[in-house]
């Protein structure tokens, strides 16, 4: 046991003289390390010229950004407010589109019955017992004549390009059923409008 007794104060006292030993050797240099580290960065800071804040020039600059700032948004405004109309203005002008072939139905019907009925096209309008061209002027719609073959031509107005016209025409199957094929010249939304028309 007195063996043990001496075994266990050498083991202490060797751990209280390593605790020392580190504290001394390592700790104490690396404190100071530190302090130095310290003192040398606030020395630097010390000599370092701090700048003059000029507020006058930055409340100038302020005011310009947000001038420019009120610019750009201004801009954006007008051009949603540009592109609103534009939009607008072209769905108002394929209503009067979808007006104009609602208004051409009534001839391509005329016609249909009357090719079933006497096996022929009739040499225009008036012979189909529709109603005049002018009867049916309106929205976009500068007239609708009947062509040769039972083809429909509807002219628009300056609503559109000059010269923009819809062309309904008769194809007759060997069944005898009649369908419709339709083309366009003219006005570029008159294709966007009508996609299924073939543009000449």
């Amino acid at each position: 046991m007195k063996q043990f007794l001496l075994t266990f104060a050498a083991v202490l006292i060797g751990g209280f003289l390593a605790l020392l030993g580190y504290d001394h050797f390592i700790v104490k240099p690396r404190e100071a390390a530190t302090r130095a580290e310290a003192a040398a960065e606030a020395d630097v800071q010390r000599q370092t010229p701090r700048p003059d804040v000029d507020l006058s020039r930055s409340r100038d600059e302020a005011k310009k950004v947000a001038v420019e700032l009120e610019a750009s948004v201004q801009r954006s405004v007008e051009n949603a407010r540009n592109t609103i109309e534009a939009q607008a203005s072209e769905m108002g002008r394929r209503e009067l589109i979808v007006d104009a072939v609602r208004r051409a139905t009534m001839f391509r019907v005329g016609l249909t019955e009357y090719y079933q009925t006497n096996g022929r096209w009739p040499r225009d309008a008036e012979e189909a017992g529709l109603p005049p061209s002018e009867d049916f002027r309106g929205g976009a719609v500068r007239s609708i004549e009947v062509g040769q073959r039972g083809v429909v031509e509807v002219a628009f107005d300056n609503t559109f390009a000059a010269g923009s016209r819809v062309m309904l025409r008769p194809l007759v199957k060997p069944s005898g059923m009649i369908e419709w094929e339709c083309d366009i010249v003219g006005d570029p939304l008159l294709k966007r409008a009508l996609p299924r028309c073939k543009s000449l």
